[in-house]
């Protein structure tokens, strides 16, 4: 990964999805030098685990509000989903599908 995400602008054009950021991912730790670690909540209680290591891969891991895996995507996976790939991608197609659509829906990993 060449470049870390700009959260404050993704909270910023979904603030009507988001009920917060916290500055830490399923490891518990915090982002530090090279690595944003991050949990987005939603406001449905769903998170989104963003972790990203600069210069070497990244991690999004979307959760339902009991822990159930929605969604996961890293830089080793090879599914051909071109849409999901990057932060900004994946947070509008929780909000567009999820949230806007189909909150009632089952999901299946």
């Amino acid at each position: 990964m060449e470049r870390l995400t700009d959260l404050e602008y993704l909270t910023k054009e979904f603030a009507h999805a988001i009920k917060a950021v916290e500055d830490t991912d399923t490891t518990g730790l915090r982002s530090s030098e090279g690595v944003q670690r991050a949990t987005i909540v939603f406001i449905d209680d769903t998170r989104l685990y963003v972790t990203e290591r600069l210069n070497e891969g990244y991690s999004y891991d979307w959760v339902s509000k009991d822990g159930r895996l929605l969604f996961h995507h890293d830089n080793e996976d090879k599914t051909p989903n071109f849409y999901h790939r990057d932060p900004y991608s994946i947070v509008r197609g929780i909000v567009t599908f999820h949230l806007m659509i189909g909150e009632s829906k089952e999901y299946r990993v």
